[in-house]
């Protein structure tokens, strides 16, 4: 680099010169305009430290305070003048200092800058801060007192083995166009420095880069995965007049006569803000300066930010190198260009999540797309605790479950993604046979056989009744409308007269109604949940359930009492209590539940009825350890109950009002497991994690209905309701509440 410097020692020594005098100047690659070393900043927002610069790199008090660790314990060599060490805002950030050039070896308005504009701790005196607050300066003073850059190698070399990671050279030849010398380039592409990034300023001649041949095979592409040419911008993110472009020319490989489109400067260029940048001076106060210098410390600070909060990080330079081209916003023509490369580069785009994302455990690894959870309020303390995916570049990421389970909303929510429009449809005949089906927001130009429910039902001479269908199969039990607790005496989403039964409706089912002696009636049938919606099943994660469920009921003899005593057998396929997963989040093979479900309902007058249902329900399920969910308490106790009253003929002979309060199913106790690789530390090591859940929930959730209906003709119905759940998902402190309308109609 000494000899490429050489070219043009009398533009060299006048760079020294002027930064001497502190003059203000524009000189080649490198170099600075400085204005005014204590004047106020007017580019600062009022009050805040973090200038117009930080705001276009997305840097800025909250960026700071999720990414907790700013740059925490990563060493940022700057190959430059030496930085004033002693300035406020390198205080205890400057660690190190080296004079590797020659005899040049006081503070320089350069380095200080540079450094200052990577690492200012905000020290509340110049107001600002810097791209990585908490990382450790390395100064390498590289000028000797004419220009010259000292042994590169040498000091890259020093700088490599005291574990720094991330390099700023804000210098370069001073030909211009001239991006580096041929073995400045060679020892960046060194294998021994494959794991440091070299973050170069591109230089202040405002021209395109030349084409650079080298002598021997030299695959830019693959030898300087770990290279970072940074162009500067104005704060209307225009590139910078005295900005040198990567236009399309490249570093050529031995034979070539043109240039590959892999080996092309503008896939090695970003953008970054460097004009009038306010930072940190060599004589202890603060002033602006112009240049690719300014812009290159802001991409070496995103580095820092990067191998901070993510170690693993520090070891993958090429992987860096290619976060911050992926994720930088493109400027000018579409795509990577000539003048901008990939675009200006941004922290907040560049700390989240690029790539594949997965989920892993013991080197297994699932698709975080195809990882999800349907999570009833049953097994909702599940959703209070996060898991950790990684991306394409394995950077560790915290995501709550709850974010995962795409059936974890309010009940008003659900019930009106199931529409509220309802038209029936019904055949009969005088033997008994009927025929019915309704469309529930059926739309004819994207049918789809769920949206469509459908019963056969024959009644005999002799009582019996018989339904085959599919749909809603709650209502089959006991016809009994003081029964239903759901929304618009509508089937409920969660609780209800018969909860653990609802966890299997929605599919095919078979029913039958048989009196039997001194006024008892039988019933049994068995339904699924399975429908010919396959897309739609596979969208909620809902686990696949069966169910076979025996009724004993009575009804007085003056037909104002009645009750039933029900047993219900339910089996579910990936899943327990209607909560189950997909992908990673699978948490067992299956479950049995045996529950009994006592109801009620009492006529206290002719138009007044009284109603209540309570249940009790044990659960069995088989663990998986595979996944990351394991179901640690194979026994699960649950309990749910619903009261309501109702008033008829209000104000019609076809009006109802009803009100009711329910418990949705809730788990009294119990504990899963949840096991998963956590992070990768610098070594490439993998570190996990497993906490226990605790099942039992922090709250009781208690629902509060409101509702009125009448029918003002024939087959319509029109109703108004008002919901309201304390300790919503038995969560404390959560509640969901809504009003809404419904019709029905029938023809």
């Amino acid at each position: 680099m000494g000899n490429d410097k050489k070219q043009n020692s009398t533009r060299a020594f006048d760079r020294v010169r002027t930064r001497l005098n502190r003059a203000t100047i524009l000189t080649t690659m490198g170099s600075f305009i400085l204005v005014g070393g204590f004047g106020v900043n007017e580019d600062a927002y009022a009050g805040s430290s973090y200038k117009w610069n930080l705001s276009r790199i997305g840097v800025n008090k909250t960026l700071h305070k999720n990414a907790k660790k700013k740059g925490t314990n990563v060493k940022v060599g700057v190959m430059d003048g030496l930085a004033r060490c002693t300035h406020k805002e390198l205080e205890g950030r400057c660690v190190y200092y080296q004079n590797s050039g020659g005899t040049y070896n006081y503070w320089d308005n350069h380095g200080t800058h540079v450094a200052t504009t990577i690492a200012a701790r905000y020290s509340g005196i110049g107001g600002m801060v810097g791209v990585a607050p908490k990382a450790k300066i390395y100064s390498f003073g590289v000028f000797d007192d004419f220009g010259w850059v000292g042994s590169e190698t040498a000091t890259v070399n020093k700088a490599r083995k005291l574990g720094v990671r991330v390099i700023n050279m804000s210098y370069g030849p001073s030909t211009p166009g001239i991006l580096a010398g041929f073995t400045s380039l060679r020892m960046m592409g060194a294998a021994a420095n494959k794991k440091v990034v070299f973050v170069k300023a591109a230089g202040n001649a405002g021209v395109e880069l030349s084409s650079q041949q080298f002598s021997t095979n030299f695959q830019a592409w693959s030898k300087l995965k770990n290279l970072i040419i940074v162009g500067a911008v104005k704060s209307n993110r225009k590139i910078a007049s005295f900005s040198n472009r990567p236009g399309n020319n490249c570093f050529k490989a031995k034979k070539d006569t043109k240039c590959t489109k892999k080996n092309m400067y503008k896939y090695f260029t970003v953008m970054a803000p460097g004009y009038n940048i306010y930072a940190g001076l060599g004589n202890g106060g603060y002033g602006k300066m112009s240049g690719t210098s300014m812009a290159a410390p802001h991409v070496t600070g995103v580095v820092a930010l990067l191998q901070g909060y993510w170690p693993i990080l520090k070891t993958r330079a090429g992987a860096v190198a290619n976060i911050i081209f992926h994720t930088a916003q493109d400027l000018g023509a579409k795509g990577v260009d000539p003048t901008y490369g990939w675009g200006l580069v941004r922290a907040d785009r560049a700390l989240g999540p690029l790539g594949k994302k997965y989920l892993g455990k013991n080197n297994k690894i699932y698709s975080l797309s195809a990882s999800r959870l349907k999570v009833t309020p049953a097994l909702s303390a599940l959703t209070t605790q996060s898991v950790t995916f990684f991306d394409g570049y394995d950077r560790d990421f915290q995501m709550p479950l709850a974010t995962l389970a795409p059936s974890y909303a309010g009940v008003l929510n659900a019930w009106m993604r199931d529409g509220y429009e309802r038209h029936e449809y019904t055949l009969g005949s005088d033997s008994g046979l009927s025929y019915a089906f309704s469309a529930n927001g059926y739309d004819p130009m994207n049918p789809s056989l769920a949206d469509v429910q459908w019963r056969i039902s024959f009644n005999d001479a002799n009582g019996m009744d018989w339904h085959l269908g599919q749909g809603t199969a709650t209502d089959r039990l006991d016809n009994t409308q003081a029964l239903s607790f759901g929304l618009m005496a509508d089937k409920t989403h969660q609780g209800g007269a018969y909860p653990v039964m609802a966890l299997a409706d929605g599919g095919l089912y078979g029913f039958i109604d048989q009196p039997v002696a001194l006024g008892f009636n039988l019933t049994g049938g068995v339904l699924t949940n399975n429908t010919f919606n396959s897309e739609a099943d596979e969208r909620d994660f809902a686990p696949k359930s069966d169910a076979v469920v025996v009724a004993l009921g009575r009804t007085s003899t003056d037909k104002r009492l009645s009750g039933s005593l029900s047993a219900t057998y339910l089996m579910e396929d990936q899943g327990v209590l209607g909560t189950g997963g997909a992908g990673g989040l699978g948490f067992t093979e299956g479950s049995e539940s045996q529950a009994i479900t006592l109801s009620t309902s009492y006529q206290l007058s002719g138009n007044t009825e009284l109603s209540a249902s309570y249940t009790e329900a044990f659960s069995k399920g088989d663990t998986s350890t595979d996944n990351l969910l394991t179901l640690t308490s194979s026994h699960l106790a649950s309990n749910a109950f619903a009261l309501g009253v109702a008033q008829r003929h209000l104000m019609s002979d076809t009006d109802e009002l009803k009100f009711s309060i329910g418990q949705p199913l809730r788990v009294d106790g119990g504990l899963m497991s949840l096991s998963h690789d956590d992070y990768y530390d610098e070594t490439e090591a993998m570190h996990s994690r497993s906490v226990d859940i605790d099942l039992s929930p922090t709250g009781r959730q208690i629902d509060y209905q409101l509702q009125y209906s009448f029918s003002p003709k024939k087959n319509l119905t029109l109703g108004a309701f008002a919901y309201y759940a304390n300790d919503y998902l038995h969560q404390k402190t959560l509640t969901d509440h809504g009003v809404g309308v419904r019709v029905m109609g029938g023809f």
